[in-house]
């Protein structure tokens, strides 16, 4: 998702309409890549002002994920707006961009937004993703995914052959009570 600003960075024109939709495989958060479930939706647009080059864009993805307690993948959609200077590492001052979001490229001619898209699910990916509220997630004992199933804890304990034998004297113990 390069984009090339060079001719908003000249002066050339005051504006890029960003309204594209691109087929991406993965996209990287926190060390980890995510699958997508559906193409991204870029709609906004790149402007320049006193500041510097300035984004404003909406969005919209879908990212396929495990469900906290029972995980299973889920599809979870995504729909944000990015807002903020488009910045040059080596330009960049945090004083001067202290009020507003910074997005820091290496390279301020061609842009990669799906870069900045990754430094944004930051704050727009679910701290918890759920299958359904009413999940029942795994059993702890058995490991069973209990939407589906039913815990087979019970079948293990009163079955005698998997009895710990440091611990049949106490089953023993158990029976003459």
């Amino acid at each position: 998702m390069i984009i090339n600003i060079e001719n908003l960075r000249r002066k050339e024109i005051d504006k890029i309409d960003l309204n594209f939709c691109e087929e991406i495989d993965t996209i990287s958060y926190c060390d980890e890549k995510y699958k997508l479930a559906s193409p991204i939706e870029v709609e906004g647009k790149i402007t320049r002002n006193g500041k510097g080059l300035y984004i404003n864009a909406n969005i919209k993805m879908s990212i396929v994920d495990r469900c906290s307690r029972c995980l299973d993948e889920v599809e979870v959609p995504l729909d944000f707006n990015i807002q903020g200077f488009i910045v040059q590492d080596k330009n960049y001052s945090e004083d001067e961009y202290e009020e507003f979001d910074a997005f820091v490229v290496e390279d301020l001619e061609n842009v990669d937004l799906l870069n900045i898209i990754s430094q944004n699910l930051d704050f727009n990916m679910p701290h918890k993703v759920l299958c359904d509220e009413d999940c029942k997630g795994l059993c702890h004992g058995c490991g069973a995914n209990l939407n589906r199933e039913d815990c087979r804890c019970s079948e293990k304990i009163n079955d005698e052959d998997n009895i710990d034998p440091r611990f049949a004297k106490l089953k023993e113990l158990l029976k003459n009570e």
